[in-house]
């Protein structure tokens, strides 16, 4: 660093020296708070002595203290999950004209559609054709 100083840049040095000025006049500047600080605590605290007050503790507990809401059984999950079905089974049922609670079998409402091989293929062939013919429409439009 001495170096800088001989070629000319005195200014970066003195650059650096005033920083670090700045910063031991900061951190003194704060010790002095600190110590201020400290003093006005053991005033206080020789104050809550002389009355006799105690101080208060302020605790932390890692998880919130509101109420747990009340467990349900499996069995009252299925009593309820039962009962809905019936009740949207009846609404489905009104909308369409019937009316009357219907009981909602869970076979029946878990029962997926599916289609034969046959009908597979087709299906298939023909959704090829509707391709080919879009492609075929689209090189049309091009030229």
């Amino acid at each position: 660093m001495q170096d800088n100083i001989d070629e000319g840049n005195s200014n970066v040095w003195k650059g650096t020296m005033d920083t670090n000025r700045l910063v031991e006049l900061a951190i003194a500047e704060l010790e002095r708070q600190r110590a201020r600080i400290n003093a006005d605590i053991d005033a206080i605290q020789a104050e809550l002595k002389d009355t006799g007050a105690t101080t208060l503790r302020v605790t932390s507990s890692a998880t919130p203290t509101t109420p747990k809401g009340r467990k349900r059984t499996a069995a009252e999950k299925k009593a309820q999950s039962q009962k809905m079905k019936e009740i949207w089974a009846a609404r489905k049922a009104k909308a369409a004209g019937k009316s009357g609670l219907v009981k909602a079998t869970p076979a029946a409402s878990t029962k997926s559609r599916t289609m034969s091989e046959a009908q597979r293929k087709a299906l298939s062939l023909k959704m090829k054709e509707a391709w080919r013919k879009r492609k075929a429409a689209a090189k049309t439009e091009e030229k």
